[in-house]
């Protein structure tokens, strides 16, 4: 490719750019799930980028016409921390790392594709390992970020009436994982995030938190909204975080949705 745009052929092809006002748009759904925005391609977080760009390399549209840049004119990529992000690059043959790295942002990526759609906007991951684009909304009757603003659906460890102690050391096992994966941790009741509860392990087990995802606050309280979030961001933070070392477990009660919980490494 030559210089300003010109192929070595002699023809002149358009420059992938970013449209502002959609990119606007999904850096404010961003931010009222809770996620990072990786700025400039610096993580962690969302790297939002102009289809067909040069950050755009090995598409992964499947056949499906994802990479169709008019159709989808951003796409998302999600960076993890520096450190797997680098260790990732610099592994050898056998190591773990790179392994690590692609179920984190395959977890990440896959949440977004789903979870966007709520918030007015279209998302398609056109296959594995291919990355999340987004085009506008294909109906103006669907909710937009800006609409209908209020708190979140309580999740069951808000509603708790007697709150159970976090153990020390199942938070710092929850917390190296999430920061390796380059997921915040909710360090407030209003803090987006990942958030820890206490519960009552079994008889004769050891220590155990139940994790979940705690969106902002603006974040639409609208079935449809709260549900796609919640949902998403469940599935995705249990495979992120087990990747990165966490024990995690599935528990299903039979009155209620299944809740993450983590243990402390032995």
């Amino acid at each position: 490719m030559g210089v300003h745009g010109v192929a070595a052929t002699g023809v002149r092809v358009r420059a992938a750019r970013v449209d502002p006002l959609l990119a606007d748009r999904v850096v404010e759904a961003l931010l009222l799930v809770g996620l990072p925005v990786a700025h400039g391609g610096h993580g962690p977080g969302v790297h939002l980028f102009a289809t067909g760009s040069a950050d755009d390399a090995g598409g992964g549209g499947g056949g499906t016409g994802a990479d169709d840049p008019e159709r989808w004119p951003l796409t998302l990529r999600w960076l993890c921390s520096a450190r797997l992000e680098d260790a990732a690059a610099a592994a050898g043959a056998g190591s773990p790392w790179p392994r690590t790295r692609q179920v984190v942002a395959d977890s990440m990526e896959t949440a977004l594709a789903e979870l966007l759609p709520a918030l007015g906007l279209s998302a398609v991951r056109g296959a594995p390992g291919g990355p999340t684009r987004v085009g506008p909304a294909e109906s103006a009757a669907e909710p937009g970020p800006g609409l209908g603003l209020g708190l979140g659906q309580e999740t069951g460890q808000e509603q708790a009436a007697e709150p159970v102690a976090v153990a020390a050391a199942v938070e710092a096992a929850v917390r190296r994982s999430a920061a390796l994966a380059g997921l915040p941790l909710a360090r407030h009741p209003r803090a987006a995030g990942v958030a820890l509860a206490g519960c009552v392990p079994d008889p004769g087990a050891g220590p155990v938190v139940d994790v979940a995802w705690r969106p902002s606050p603006q974040l639409p309280a609208t079935p449809l909204v709260s549900t796609a979030v919640r949902e998403a961001m469940h599935h995705a933070i249990g495979s992120a975080l087990t990747a990165c070392g966490l024990r995690t477990s599935w528990h299903r009660p039979a009155d209620s949705a299944p809740h993450l919980h983590a243990t402390a490494d032995r």
